[in-house]
């Protein structure tokens, strides 16, 4: 039996996931998903690669080698931004994510001149200068400064043997005292790293492990850690040493396995059902579409809109091309083809393969061209009526067969930037006719045919009406029938109806099947080929024999090679992968030196979670909270998720007896607010709970609150935000987010009570009517909340004003005949004699004073937010989310 063909749903394997990077696909273990409410759980059997999506990057990786090395690097490092996209919100730090990811291909063109300097003799290793502006031995220490190259080598040392079966370990100590360092090994040839390490400014002890790939030497080196800027170091101890592999066929390391996910089309059987799904089962056979959601990978959850059913008589791996079926009836749906039309098909791909049979199944005559001589016969073989490789033989055909008149209908299913195809489209079709467009294609028109023609120019969205919908992709909410007959979910199912029926044959068009465990061979081999590439290429499933000792069906792994704590930190769990987290959060618990170690991230995003968990060498990596909450090991769960699942976090990590910090904001309603003060109130042992109210730790408000300790009089308080404008639709305005009232101006809300310090009494709010504007109410709206000792707070928060020219935030506070002026959190001055008491260059809104103290909190000082604070400002929010939608019952002097 062959191996794809092998379903055995017992075996024991965790998931695999198949991952892109700039040195090609490599095959990485991940969690399972999560099963997740309004989705399914598919263990996926084939999937379908985009051979032109996919391969482009690798393709291109190998081309173009005569450009200059810095040119070279720019080209791969924005490959990587092709998947990155704007998911990383400091560009330097992009910068360095995609060097280290794509850092086999970058050393290669990392500048080498060593100089010829006597080496320096340390611990069996000697050294040669390179770039370093200086290298010498002080004492014990190895002081080390850089040039100012962005990859530069800066020291090596001479070739050092890798035992055979053996891995190499690099064991490190020392300082950066300014700027950055890699340090790493170069294999065999010195063509590429066999892994690297970052180290920024301060102390650094670690252990380096490698795979030795085949390599039997390997190069230690210290680099520039790609900035601009000399970086001084000292090492203390370094060593290399030879360790045995694992047994059960993993490495020793897995950081290096880090990439971007790829994958849109998948079938496979349902192994579980989300929340909120009537209409399916465990074990129905299921096609699946989307990409980021029909990943190839053993196990994908897909929300219910992506998801069909195959037919009895339709196999899987028919059904695994869904996805692109669907995209081919979309633009036949748009062409609205009648019987006996001339259609023109241009791009002979699988989309214009199938699209050549759709079209036939209709009763069209069908003319099609590609460059490719070998794509136009394969069609011609499938029934299409004629063909052309050649324009002028295409323009000749369509003249002949039309009677002169020209294709009632031309489909562009080709891929290209250049725009003669939309132009060649234009001269082939009649007058009055039309043009859909499906392929990604130049649109730079010739007005002079489209004009005289009078040609409609037609769009096809990818696999029809709900793409791009995130109510309906997401959020599940589905079009009446009578209204949009033939949605995304409805195209599938008609495609897989049209294959089962024999009206269609996608087998015909399936060149190439391979196991995923061979993935990282079958793509280099598609990347270098210069022959004809195959049109339809799938990956099987088989079951993983390797002997692992994570469960089968795992939704946590832990990662070979990661980094272990020193001393007896407090072990936290990140839970969310996204920017605010994995760049704020986690680097300001890092810099409460030696108290925080960070030993888990919990993502339902398996790939940028597994390229941060691989980069920040973290132990564990899990799709489920509870993986973590059950895990006496764990102290502290860091929550940096969406809005809307903050309170039920919140609530399961206090009820495990985890200390908590929640990102801002504690609860988005009512109900939620009241369980979680129900939950900690009942605990017997209460755990810190803190929210992410950071302004009241910075610099200013501290100083704010110091230099009115003594006041006589209430204080008026005037907070101005000019938020800028989130258009509607955006998450943080949606169910997930709830608006910036809930979500942000909490913030605002602590501030006053950190400020007067005492209870709020009195709350009024007015919103602005946006009428028929794109405003909304709560994020547009003056609220003004008074408090036991006469303190009145007011807030002005607005998205109406510009992103540019003004502040975002300013405070004003009033008390004792003086003024305090807080000026975006740079700068704080005394209105009476214009003095200065705080100020700094860059803004200071408290976050890691507020991990310090938090810190402290969790080793036995006071909390740093009172509990009943905490709980006060979210129902303030919530309160004046009430009135402004009208929807509070309760006068403002009972509130």
């Amino acid at each position: 039996m062959n191996l794809c063909d092998s379903y055995l749903y017992n075996a024991a394997y965790s998931m695999r996931q198949i991952l892109i990077n700039n040195n090609g696909a490599i095959v990485a273990r991940m969690p399972r998903p999560p099963i997740e409410r309004g989705c399914v759980l598919v263990r996926v059997r084939f999937s379908l690669i985009s051979v032109g999506t996919e391969l482009a990057p690798l393709r291109a990786a190998g081309a173009k080698e005569e450009t200059t090395p810095s040119e070279r690097a720019k080209q791969y490092s924005q490959l990587a931004y092709t998947y990155l996209g704007k998911a990383v919100r400091n560009p330097r730090l992009a910068a360095r994510r995609v060097a280290g990811i794509a850092q086999n291909k970058l050393s290669g063109w990392i500048r080498r001149d060593p100089a010829m300097v006597p080496a320096l003799e340390t611990e069996g290793i000697s050294w040669t200068r390179c770039g370093a502006k200086r290298f010498e031995k002080n004492g014990d220490l190895l002081e080390l400064v850089t040039d100012t190259s962005q990859f530069g080598y800066q020291v090596i040392t001479q070739a050092i043997p890798i035992s055979p079966g053996k891995s190499p370990v690099v064991e490190v100590r020392g300082r950066v005292q300014a700027g950055s360092i890699c340090i790493g090994l170069l294999n065999e040839d010195q063509s590429g790293w066999l892994g690297s390490r970052n180290y920024d400014a301060g102390p650094f002890e670690d252990q380096l492990i490698f795979n030795q790939g085949s390599s039997s030497q390997c190069t230690l080196v210290i680099a520039n850690a790609g900035t601009s800027e000399e970086a001084r170091a000292s090492i203390s101890s370094v060593r290399v040493l030879m360790a045995s592999g694992e047994p059960g066929g993993l490495p020793l390391t897995e950081l290096d396995d880090q990439g971007w996910g790829v994958g849109y089309s998948a079938a496979g059987e349902v192994v579980g059902i989300g929340e909120g799904i009537t209409d399916l089962t465990v074990g129905d056979r299921v096609a699946c579409a989307g990409a980021g959601k029909a990943n190839h990978a053993d196990f994908i959850s897909v929300p219910r809109n992506l998801v069909c059913r195959v037919p009895d008589h339709c196999d899987l791996k028919t059904a695994a091309t869904t996805t692109v079926g669907t995209i081919a009836l979309q633009g036949v749906r748009r062409t609205l083809p009648q019987l006996g039309d001339n259609i023109c098909v241009l791009g002979l791909g699988l989309i214009g393969q199938l699209t050549v049979q759709m079209l036939r199944a209709n009763g069209c005559k069908v003319i099609g061209f590609d460059m490719d001589a070998a794509r136009v016969k394969r069609a011609l073989d499938q029934g299409m009526d004629y063909g052309a490789s050649e324009e002028a033989i295409l323009k000749q055909l369509v003249r002949d067969a039309t009677g002169g008149y020209g294709a009632d209908r031309t489909i562009i299913t080709a891929a290209t930037k250049s725009d003669a195809v939309v132009n060649l489209a234009m001269e082939t079709t009649r007058a009055k006719g039309a043009v859909v467009i499906v392929g990604d294609i130049g649109l730079n028109v010739r007005r002079e045919v489209f004009y005289r023609k009078e040609i409609d120019l037609l769009m096809s969205t990818s696999y029809g009406p709900g793409r791009y919908d995130r109510s309906y992709e997401e959020g599940g909410h589905d079009y009446p029938v009578g209204y949009v007959r033939w949605t995304l979910n409805r195209n599938m199912q008609a495609y897989l109806d049209l294959a089962s029926a024999g009206r269609i044959n996608p087998g015909v068009l399936i060149d190439r099947i391979a196991s995923v465990d061979n993935a990282p061979e079958l793509y280099r081999s598609l990347a270098e080929s210069r022959a004809e590439m195959p049109l339809g290429v799938l990956i099987c499933y088989p079951d993983d024999t390797r002997s692992l000792e994570e469960p089968s069906n795992a939704t946590r792994i832990t990662i070979r090679g990661h980094k272990k704590p020193a001393g007896e930190p407090i072990h936290y769990a990140l839970v969310g992968a996204g920017a605010f987290g994995t760049s704020m959060l986690v680097p300001a618990l890092q810099k409460v030196q030696g108290k925080f170690f960070l030993r888990g991230l919990v993502s339902r995003n398996s790939t940028a979670a597994g390229n941060f968990v691989r980069a920040n060498r973290v132990e564990v990596l899990a799709s489920d909270l509870d993986d973590i909450l059950k895990d006496p090991n764990f102290d502290l769960i860091v929550i940096a998720t969406r809005h809307h699942e903050h309170a039920s976090q919140t609530i399961r990590s206090l009820k495990a007896g985890k200390h908590v910090f929640v990102e801002k904001p504690l609860a988005v309603d009512w109900e939620e607010l009241g369980e979680i003060v129900s939950t900690y109130q009942g605990l017997s042992e209460k755990p810190i709970l803190m929210v992410g109210f950071n302004r009241r730790f910075s610099p200013a408000l501290q100083m704010l609150k110091e230099v009115t300790a003594k006041r006589q009089s209430p204080c008026i308080i005037n907070y101005r935000l000019n938020g800028g404008y989130i258009p509607p639709d955006h998450w943080i305005q949606n169910e997930q987010g709830k608006g910036r009232n809930i979500g942000e101006a909490c913030h605002m809300y602590d501030a006053f009570r950190f400020l007067a310090g005492s209870a709020v009494v009195s709350i009024a709010a007015t919103a602005i009517n946006p009428k028929a504007t794109p405003y909304l109410r709560n994020d547009n709206f003056a609220a003004t909340v008074g408090y036991a000792d006469g303190s009145v707070g007011n807030l002005i928060y607005t998205s109406l004003g510009p992103k540019q020219g003004l502040p975002k935030e300013r405070v004003e506070l009033f008390c004792d005949g003086d003024a305090y002026i807080l000026d975006d959190f740079k700068s704080l001055t005394r209105a009476s004699d214009g003095n200065i008491l705080w100020q700094s260059p860059t803004v200071d809104k408290g976050h890691q004073e507020e991990m310090n103290r938090f810190g402290a909190a969790i080793e036995g000082e006071s909390a740093p937010i009172p509990f009943d604070e905490l709980i006060e400002s979210t129902a303030v929010a919530l309160h004046i989310e009430d009135l402004l939608h009208g929807r509070s019952g309760v006068s403002d002097d009972e509130s």
